[in-house]
């Protein structure tokens, strides 16, 4: 006796929607990251917070022309590169809260709230991934006597990882589950039970044979998005090219990864690793910090002369001290502008666009003049998120607090509030953003 299949009987109202379940249920065994190419029907929104140290010579910082034409002096003019992609925000100012660098990168993303903007965020977006959030750092923890941007919603302060190893250990170590490739046997089980219900289809009355196919055209929206993850590349086996190891157990101080020597390359591998990170959907609240306050390092290879904080010291702004200011800075926004390119460069794991149309970046310090330790004219450059913001601008703003910038932030990753910390120069976001 030959063996009946499920289409060989009648087709009645109880068995079509089993079928549908049935599909259903096929399609959530397909694999683990199916849940992630169905939470991207729309691509989501990431933010990216990025530190360097020590503030800025204001007129050598920030652009200067009209809203749409404009020069960028010697700070920021390695970012000429990726101007369509930036918006430069001239004229913020920190209020209250903490003087110097200490006050500085206290409120800098808490705007002297308890809560910083980062850690905010990943409670908001972040639980639908597997890290609510990621804070790396270069140097970070070396000789941090200042401390880090990053606080809890208990005002704890977070250390961020200077050891890439360690971060990359833990973000891909058995936690990660790389999307299927093309060909990976996992894929064709969406295909089948798509094939499976376009055969029933043929066998139900009208009325069925509408509500299957609305059934149908969200199955093959999944499909589609599953073929288009098969296309991003989430395989982070060449991340570490260079072969940076750490050794085991105590190896001196710094630790090897905080070495001065090895700055350039840490520093590479953690950017590289939150842009890893941001396409294989692990996060979407990432932060980089580029040494801290009171910065020792010594920038070198740039051509500064000096240790970073001593030039900062620049007297005026024709002086030797000032010339290895701006090579220093020089270099952080070069690197700046290599992570707006690496992110440009990446399929969304949504397949809509690339990471930088979805993703926002802030660069900011904890100064705005270095060598008068002020909060004025602060150096904050947004780039990126250009599905929600128009990039390619200068925005001049006479002593606006940044905290409307914070809101403007929120308000972008869909997190509707009206003031974030200080509101003593009202609330809303900042006026031209869009957000």
């Amino acid at each position: 006796m030959s063996r009946r299949t499920l289409f060989d009987r009648p087709m009645s109202r109880r068995r079509v929607l089993k079928g549908l379940a049935l599909a259903g249920a096929t399609t959530s065994l397909s694999l683990t990251s199916l849940v992630r190419a169905a939470r991207a029907a729309t691509a989501a929104k990431r933010t990216i917070f990025v530190y360097i140290p020590d503030g800025c010579i204001p007129d050598l910082w920030h652009p200067t022309g009209s809203e749409l034409t404009f020069a960028l002096p010697s700070m920021t003019q390695p970012l000429a590169t990726v101007q369509e992609h930036c918006i430069f925000l001239s004229g913020l100012r920190m209020y209250e809260g903490g003087a110097t660098h200490e006050g500085g990168i206290r409120k800098v993303l808490t705007g002297n709230a308890v809560q910083s903007l980062d850690d905010f965020l990943a409670q908001q977006v972040g639980g639908a991934t597997a890290f609510p959030s990621i804070y790396l750092g270069v140097g970070a923890n070396y000789e941090n006597g200042s401390g880090g941007f990053s606080f809890l919603s208990s005002g704890s302060p977070v250390s961020p990882e200077d050891n890439p190893i360690n971060a990359f250990e833990r973000l891909f170590g058995d936690k990660s589950t790389p999307a299927p490739g093309p060909g990976d046997p996992r894929l064709p089980i969406l295909g089948s039970a798509l094939a499976d219900l376009q055969a029933l289809q043929s066998k139900l009355g009208s009325t069925e044979q509408q509500k299957l196919e609305r059934h149908l055209d969200s199955l093959r929206e999944v499909e589609q998005r599953l073929e288009a993850a098969a296309g991003v590349a989430c395989d982070p086996s060449g991340w570490n090219a260079a072969g940076f190891t750490v050794p085991p157990g105590w190896h001196g101080y710094p630790p090897v990864y905080d070495r001065e020597e090895n700055f350039v390359l840490v520093g590479r591998l953690q950017s590289d690793l939150i842009v890893e990170a941001l396409a294989c959907d692990l996060t979407r609240v990432a932060s980089l910090q580029w040494s801290h306050p009171v910065s020792p390092t010594h920038l070198s290879w740039a051509g500064a002369g000096q240790r970073h904080h001593d030039a900062s010291h620049y007297g005026n702004p024709t002086s030797t001290s000032a010339q290895d200011f701006v090579v220093s800075q020089q270099w952080f926004t070069a690197r700046f502008a290599e992570l707006i390119q690496a992110l440009a460069a990446r399929p969304d794991p949504s397949g809509d666009g690339n990471l930088l149309e979805h993703t926002r970046i802030l660069l900011f310090s904890e100064l705005g003049d270095s060598n008068l330790h002020d909060h004025r004219r602060c150096p904050f450059v947004l780039a990126g998120g250009s599905r929600d913001f128009q990039t390619g601008r200068l925005l001049e703003f006479a002593d606006e607090a940044h905290t409307k910038l914070l809101v403007s932030i929120a308000r972008s990753m869909d997190v509707p509030i009206d003031s974030y910390g200080y509101a003593g120069h009202g609330t809303g976001g900042l006026a031209g953003l869009g957000a």
